[in-house]
């Protein structure tokens, strides 16, 4: 385990906050653009990737510089740990589609 226990804790609270529902609604979004097959594949990675943003956020405003390798890892292995939460919380995830 590289990071710190008070780190890893804030982290885990960051993402418990992101998995609460709130409508998010996100920008156009157009199937043929993204080449994406399904919109609960799409939804999830979209999530996961608004989760580990934040964690990086956090990061960076926290100790100041981008995290190395095996805190990037670690960091990600965090989320992916909550993958199925993930799944759960993604359906409050609107997209608008091009007509």
């Amino acid at each position: 385990m590289v990071l710190e226990k008070e780190f890893r804790v804030k982290i885990t609270s960051l993402i418990d906050e992101c998995l609460i529902p709130h409508g998010i609604q996100t920008h156009e979004c157009d199937k043929e653009f993204w080449n994406y097959r399904s919109d609960d594949d799409f939804k999830f990675g979209h999530k996961a990737g608004v989760v580990l943003g934040i964690t990086l956020g956090y990061y960076i405003a926290k100790y100041g510089k981008v995290p190395s390798e095996e805190d990037l890892t670690e960091m990600t292995k965090m989320v992916e740990s909550r993958k199925d939460e993930i799944k759960k919380s993604f359906s409050d995830i609107h997209f608008f589609y091009k007509v």
